[in-house]
């Protein structure tokens, strides 16, 4: 009798789901997704799980913007969203009036998209040459409501997440990587480039750091500034002339380059050098650049004779 009411009571809530409209259905996946990211279980939502929840479903927004519609929807003011107000945090999360109007010209089946809407959407909007396969495939990525999933179909929250997706990113994929002609001499490409690299804040008092040029590097900065002046104990140092900021020396900046120069790129680093030091320190400088870059510093033209061309970056 007890196994009985078990699948009776089963039976009614299998068919209460498979009666959902399209909203309900949309509002119980979202309570569901809600309610995994609920860590401490109260059914109510901290800013903090929201956050959670957003990235689970492929989300990305700013803290400040997310904060703001938090703040928004929490009428009650307790500092945590609970029943329809959880709702309405995601409907003005992710709304997009642009998204809602394309998404309803090709939601031609019961007010979704069927696999064979998609690919009329990925033919004539995304022109590619599209397969039912194709539209298969990404519901199967994308769309977070089973039953739509079973049905073959793709849910306006199914079609943000895919939109989201890498694959429908403007840029195109094949840029990650260099795909230009690198064989050119050095003065025909634009180079990324860094003004006052040692600088960490302003130009006036801020602080000057080996740090600004690592974090330079990394970015895949090609041409690094030195400020250049004599400095205590014969020891050549780097900072703005004139100003507060503060010295950093010449040589840590030098082993600092030496060390990161070629961790995001093999391209050359052009050492821009404003030279302001004494004869005697010059002399210095030119030893720690010699001793510390070692074979990687160029001090005479490649190949053995005087070129008629700057180097390409290869």
């Amino acid at each position: 009798e007890e196994a009985n009411q078990w699948v009776t009571s089963l039976e009614k809530v299998i068919s209460s789901i498979r009666n959902l409209n399209n909203k309900q259905k949309s509002e119980h996946w979202i309570i569901n997704c809600m309610r995994k990211a609920d860590k401490n279980k109260d059914n109510k939502m901290t800013l903090k799980e929201l956050k959670h929840f957003l990235r689970q479903i492929n989300v990305e927004v700013s803290d400040t913007y997310a904060a703001e519609i938090f703040k928004k929807c929490d009428t009650s003011n307790s500092g945590t969203l609970e029943g329809t107000e959880i709702k309405e945090f995601y409907d003005l999360l992710t709304h997009r009036e642009e998204i809602k109007v394309i998404y309803e010209s090709y939601a031609k089946t019961e007010g979704q998209m069927s696999d064979e809407d998609l690919v009329s959407f990925l033919q004539k909007e995304q022109r590619e040459q599209a397969s039912l396969a194709d539209a298969h495939r990404l519901i199967e990525e994308c769309e977070m409501d089973e039953t739509a999933k079973q049905q073959k179909r793709m849910t306006k929250d199914g079609f943000l997440m895919y939109l989201q997706q890498e694959e429908t990113c403007i840029f195109n994929p094949a840029h990650k990587k260099v795909y230009q002609d690198m064989t050119q001499p050095l003065n025909h490409y634009f180079i990324s480039s860094s003004h006052n690299t040692y600088l960490m804040e302003d130009q006036l008092k801020g602080p000057s750091s080996t740090e600004a040029y690592i974090k330079a590097l990394m970015k895949s900065c090609r041409c690094v500034e030195l400020d250049c002046w004599d400095g205590p104990h014969g020891e050549p140092v780097i900072y703005h002339g004139h100003t507060l900021t503060s010295k950093v020396l010449f040589k840590d900046v030098i082993k600092a380059i030496k060390d990161y120069a070629f961790k995001m790129s093999e391209y050359p680093v052009i050492l821009s050098l404003e030279n302001h030091c004494a004869v005697d320190q010059q002399k210095i400088m030119a030893r720690y650049l010699k001793s510390i870059l070692g074979d990687a510093l160029v001090t005479k033209p490649l190949g053995g004779k005087m070129p008629t061309n700057f180097p390409s970056p290869k």
